[in-house]
């Protein structure tokens, strides 16, 4: 599977958000997905994973579905807002649904699919530092499986970024990157102008001679995992998140995730 940044606010009885702000924060992620050209994933942020009801309702899924979409887009034209929309899709037996998103014990949770595209791994997170400034009572937690964060993990409040280091012996190394500003690595948006969409579907597999197949499974760089950047962890030019942060923080508290 491809690489993956993970995000999610955790239910943990201080985080708090309204349904304006979520609103808000829908508004913001569907310019984000239609502004930018997104190669494997895009942003998913939800608190409510929805399923159709297939079980509760004759007929086929897709006329389920389609009658999901034609009474959702009913609901929202009459002025109800996301979450009102999905409560009376419940209410009415044509979903059921998991509150959360796609993790247990959370507000919202999303992920995004970004495979070597650190463009699209910088538009994530800055999607998330914006939302945590329009939801200023919630935490954001996100997770990077790539380079793009060089902690690995933050946590996003009030535009603020939080570090957590568990490892004394990473302490001296977390300060550095947080006097240098520079927990996110800088990329340049010109390399991923062409950057192929991803697929992990390899055409005419079985007609490639062994060498060819080896070479193929043993390139992990297409899946994003590896470095991707010109020098040591960044390019040598770019668009650097680091400057739109307020305040970087270290908090050893145990972090929650």
């Amino acid at each position: 599977m491809a690489r993956k940044l993970y995000y999610k606010i955790i239910e943990d009885g201080i985080n708090r958000i309204t349904n304006t702000e979520w609103e808000t924060i829908l508004r913001l992620q569907h310019w984000y997905n239609s502004e930018f050209i997104w190669t494997a994933g895009k942003l998913g942020f939800r608190m409510y994973a929805v399923f159709p009801k297939v079980e509760y309702n004759s007929g086929i899924v897709d006329d389920l579905e389609l009658r999901i979409w034609q009474r959702k887009k009913e609901l929202r034209d009459g002025g109800l807002s996301e979450n009102e929309t999905i409560q009376q899709l419940e209410t009415e037996g044509l979903i059921f649904v998991q509150k959360g998103g796609y993790f247990d014990n959370c507000i919202g949770s999303g992920f995004t699919r970004v495979a070597a595209n650190e463009f699209n791994a910088f538009l994530v997170c800055e999607f998330l530092l914006k939302a945590s400034i329009l939801a200023p009572d919630a935490v954001i937690f996100v997770y990077d499986e790539g380079e793009f964060i060089k902690t690995k993990q933050v946590r996003f409040h009030q535009g603020n970024v939080i570090i957590q280091s568990v490892d004394e012996s990473k302490q001296k190394l977390v300060q550095e990157m947080i006097n240098n500003r520079h927990v996110f690595a800088i990329v340049d948006p010109a390399k991923y102008d062409h950057h192929p969409r991803f697929s992990n579907i390899v055409s005419d597999f079985n007609e490639l001679n062994l060498d060819e197949r080896m070479s193929i499974l043993k390139d992990w760089n297409w899946l994003g995992f590896e470095n991707n950047f010109d020098l040591y962890g960044d390019d040598v030019q770019g668009v650097d998140l680091n400057k739109k942060v307020l305040k970087f923080k270290i908090d050893t508290s145990e972090m929650k995730s």
